[in-house]
């Protein structure tokens, strides 16, 4: 008998070996190919206001919450076994890409090499017009070249199964399956508000619905906010009530303080305007 149950073990044990393969090499499979590159032609901008305009929209965009404030990169999600990943240093990367290799990597999620990027939010920075994102390209090639290369990045096993079973998708996945969606248009009174909404996509979703990936909310809560309690959560980090709200009390002072109090008064507008509509 105990023979037959050491053999069950071994056999179990065996199976599970097998299985594992399996989804690490399917996985793998997954995490490395995507679609084919696209030609993706633009040349960054050159007048003297560009870089200022870069500057501003890589701070309203959060690029420096995963490249780190010079760009050399920094560790921005450990959570194994799910997935530990590092923003790469993009301060040694950028000087090795055409602007066309960084235009794809930022508005299709694909890098230089083919490869499909995780964790990048471009299908939030796919809203960036040529304009915005040709400014955004010439501020990233002001950094010098310094430190080192961040660490390669890790996905564990409950990441590779929610890869697999498209829980956790790439960019250029997303990209395919939202692009078409977007916050709504509510007219040309609520134009400015609905562009600057646009910094919101990355937590709040495609149309600001919220999302479960990122815990974030339906943005139709900023409709029981006053324009101070909300320029003040944007600007501190601290919402009504003296409250904590987790990753966006975080993130929210380093982003939202580039803009004018007329800027949030326009996006308090929008957001207030579109809860009413979907209320």
């Amino acid at each position: 008998m105990k023979r037959w149950i050491l053999r069950g073990l071994i056999g179990l044990v065996v199976v599970v070996v097998f299985a594992a393969a399996g989804v690490f090499a399917a996985s793998e499979f997954v995490i490395r190919h995507g679609p084919a590159k696209a030609p993706a032609p633009l040349r960054a901008s050159v007048d003297a206001g560009s870089v200022a305009r870069g500057k501003r929209i890589a701070t309203l965009m959060g690029c420096h919450d995963c490249h780190g404030a010079d760009l050399t990169g920094r560790l921005f999600f450990d959570q194994m076994p799910i997935a530990r990943m590092a923003g790469p240093n993009l301060s040694r990367l950028a000087p090795h890409q055409t602007d066309e290799d960084l235009n794809r990597a930022i508005r299709q999620g694909v890098a230089a090499d083919g490869r499909p990027l995780w964790i990048m939010p471009s299908d939030a920075f796919a809203r960036l017009n040529d304009q915005e994102t040709a400014d955004l390209i010439a501020y990233i090639r002001t950094y010098p070249a310094k430190g080192e290369a961040q660490p390669v990045k890790q996905i564990g096993m409950v990441g590779r199964l929610g890869a697999l079973i498209g829980k956790f998708n790439a960019a250029p996945k997303l990209i395919k399956a939202e692009g078409h969606l977007a916050p709504p248009d509510l007219g040309p009174r609520y134009a400015e508000g609905r562009s600057l909404a646009r910094a919101c996509v990355e937590c709040h979703g495609a149309e600001l619905k919220g999302s479960a990936v990122t815990g974030a909310p339906d943005l139709a809560i900023a409709g029981a906010y006053d324009l101070a309690d909300f320029e003040k959560l944007l600007r501190t980090g601290v919402a009504a009530g003296n409250r904590k709200l987790g990753l966006m009390s975080e993130s929210a002072p380093g982003r939202f303080n580039v803009l004018s109090h007329e800027e949030i008064a326009a996006l308090h507008g929008y957001l207030r305007a579109r809860a009413e509509k979907v209320s």
